[in-house]
């Protein structure tokens, strides 16, 4: 390779120095360009492997060892992940330097040998880009830009692909169209107004908008009517784009190939200025290929999941979260008991484990028999972690030394992706799977929607009739009083009355969901179940609900324990003030599966506490309910229902949970109604709520 770098060196300072000689120059170039012959062209191609001491006979040939060999698949990560020509530069660069210290290039774990760093690539099989640290990625600083080897061959072929690269995965939004439309001088007023006019003609969506002068806000009002469609993509017999006939007519306007920074430029049927009054002088080809023009508002929500994943994955990077989840002891003794109190379930099983974190539930699945357990993680660092505590436990599954043989010291897998991308690299068969076990409930039990992915994990991996630990979940609300609020706190601060505090808090939580430990004392109402999932038969569509509830206040017996806060008049002790819906759920490791040992793991605000707590929902006011039967005047003012002058007998609600199209979120809607004794009733206003 030396010699090659002095043969380079050599024809750039002759190039230098003979710029009067044109041919001879380009000659010059060309003998460079092809390597001077096919000996020195194997010489420049040869090239060394990201990973072991290996070199082969091009970057093509790495990249293909590399995934066969080292579980590494460049191309993949790279159209994945959106990487462009820099990103790549960097990626490799940050790679070779990671490699050289024996340091894992995804999760940087450090190994003593280069041997052990190669069998934890093979055994955690990392598909995604290292987590980002303090919001930028360590891979991407631009000292990696400095190529760790000189002239490596592998810099070089990232080079070919990158216009292809940026304009496959090339978003356009439809307020970015628009505004960088606005930027061209050609483009006036009168332009945007005949674009209005125009699609108003073809589209009655557009019609009624209320236009006014002709500017962006119309433009943007616009291209929202006319929707995705706008945009739509087919084919004319010549090959070319055309818009489709919904807004703009094909002859008015076609796209062609080329673009005008991220916007189609507009090809007219006329010479001069086009249909949009856009001069033919923004019509330009890009560096003269034939590349078609890809819009596409469905990958803009892709990058947006992609982000939350990678956000979602990188914060149970954390150690701390872990600790919170292991230490909750009514959490983890629920699964333990499960497991190891269910020996015949696990004794010689193929168990997954979906989201193991620490591999907690993994290390008990082997400690109660199993035959195999694959334990999968989105997070590569904590995945990384989970492999190394199953090796210091001597559950980890390692290749022996002998020659054509593999004898295993332990049964643990640690496999890094997300459970829907693994359908390939998975190291179990298609329906392989005797017990599939999950922690997979979040805050409100659907927050972090992971159920989605238990589900795909279900349908791809276990076996027809195998156990899914837990197989029910329910959700249940209650109402909760005033010592659910921090009202009580802020009314007698040291002495000092700071009641507009609480009133100011309490109005903030009017709108968002407060995630806290509710005593049982403050739950004023009876509980309703409001929702059932069966694991074993749900669908993924079925996570999003609405149910109906009915909530009254239980006997003077079981209030007698709801504490002062609740009452809403001293004389009046049957009146209690409902501040809202207090929200939990309980998961069943029902005898379907557990025939030995059925355990429930509850949430309740009856029961021991957990790091899930419970989730709040609080209402606008407080609304006051009663037991009594007393008669109200007939001609009651409904305004007045819920207040302590006019209390309720009951509560009817429905609830709404969605998962968001914030990816991993969940939308939370309440409607509650207060019912008098003859069917009377006051309706408050939906309230919004998101998690």
């Amino acid at each position: 390779m030396a010699g090659v770098r002095e043969q380079r060196q050599q024809q750039h300072h002759a190039m230098d120095n003979s710029s009067d000689d044109d041919d001879e120059q380009e000659g010059e170039w060309e003998e460079w360009g092809n390597g001077g012959g096919d000996d020195e062209d194997e010489e420049n191609t040869k090239t060394l492997c990201l990973f072991c001491e290996e070199t082969l006979a091009s970057p093509e040939t790495v990249f293909k060892h590399c995934v066969e060999q080292h579980a590494f698949d460049f191309s993949k990560l790279r159209a994945a992940s959106h990487l462009s020509l820099y990103d790549c530069l960097c990626l490799i660069n940050f790679i070779r330097s990671r490699v050289s210290m024996d340091v894992c290039w995804n999760c940087g774990s450090k190994y003593d040998t280069r041997k052990a760093l190669l069998e934890h690539l093979n055994a955690v099989k990392h598909t995604d880009l290292p987590e980002v640290t303090n919001g930028v990625p360590s891979w991407s600083d631009e000292k990696f830009l400095t190529p760790f080897l000189e002239n490596d061959p592998l810099l070089y072929s990232c080079e070919g692909d990158d216009d292809e690269q940026s304009e496959e995965f090339d978003v356009v939004d439809k307020d970015k169209a628009v505004r960088e439309l606005l930027e061209f001088s050609s483009m006036n007023k009168q332009s945007i107004a005949n674009v209005v006019e125009m699609a108003a003609k073809d589209d009655t969506s557009v019609q009624g908008l209320g236009l006014g002068d002709s500017n962006l806000a119309d433009l943007t009002k616009v291209f929202l009517a006319l929707g995705d469609g706008f945009w739509d993509e087919s084919t004319s017999p010549t090959g070319a784009s055309v818009l489709s006939n919904k807004g703009i007519s094909s002859s008015s306007a076609k796209i062609i190939s080329g673009t005008v920074g991220d916007v189609p430029a507009l090809e007219s049927d006329v010479e001069g200025e086009n249909s949009f009054g856009i001069k033919e002088a923004v019509v330009m080809k890009k560096d003269n290929k034939d590349k078609k023009l890809r819009v596409s508002f469905a990958k803009v929500a892709e990058r947006e999941m992609r982000n939350a994943n990678r956000d979602y994955f990188g914060s149970y990077s954390a150690f701390g979260i872990h600790r919170e989840m292991l230490s909750d002891r009514v959490r983890t003794d629920a699964y333990r008991d499960s497991i190891l109190k269910n020996p015949a379930l696990f004794k010689d099983a193929v168990v997954m484990d979906v989201g193991c974190g620490t591999g907690i539930l993994s290390l008990f699945a082997a400690q109660a028999g199993a035959l195999k357990v694959i334990a999968v993680d989105g997070s590569s660092k904590i995945a990384s972690v989970a492999q190394q505590i199953a090796k210091a436990n001597g559950y980890l599954k390692e290749a022996g030394e002998g020659k054509g043989e593999s004898r295993a010291s332990g049964v643990m897998t640690v496999v890094t992706g997300m459970i829907e991308d693994l359908d390939s690299t998975m190291p179990a068969p298609v329906q392989g799977v005797d017990v599939l076990i999950s922690e997979w409930m979040g805050y409100c039990l659907l927050f972090e929607s992971m159920l989605p992915s238990v589900l795909h994990a279900r349908d791809r991996w276990l076996k027809p009739g195998g156990a899914i630990l837990p197989d029910t979940a329910h959700m249940y609300v209650a109402g909760f009083g005033k010592g659910g609020t921090s009202l009580p706190f802020w009314e007698d601060v040291y002495g000092f009355d700071m009641q507009f505090v609480g009133q100011e808090v309490v109005h903030d939580a009017t709108q968002m969901p407060i995630i806290d430990v509710v005593d049982c004392k403050d739950v004023v109402t009876n509980s309703c179940l409001v929702q059932s999932f069966d694991l074993v038969t749900m669908k993924t569509e079925d996570v999003d609900f609405t149910s109906e509830f009915h909530l009254e206040l239980p006997s003077e017996k079981e209030r007698s324990g709801f504490g002062e806060n609740n009452i809403m008049t001293p004389e009046s002790a049957n009146i209690v003030c409902c501040y809202g819906l207090v929200v939990w759920f309980d998961t069943g490791f029902t005898d379907r599966f557990c025939r030995e040992q059925p355990v429930l793991l509850s949430t309740s605000p009856h029961n021991p506490k957990t790091h899930w707590s419970q989730t709040l929902l609080t209402f606008r006011e407080p609304i006051a309910l009663t037991d009594s039967l007393m008669d109200f005047p007939k001609k009651a003012d409904i305004e007045k229902i819920g207040s302590k002058s006019l209390p309720a007998l009951a509560l009817n609600g429905r609830l709404s949970i969605a998962r968001s199209s914030r990816h991993r979120s969940i939308d939370i809607s309440v409607e509650i109604s207060a019912i008098l004794k003859d069917g009377l009733k006051r309706t408050w206003p939906v309230q919004m709520f998101d998690i």
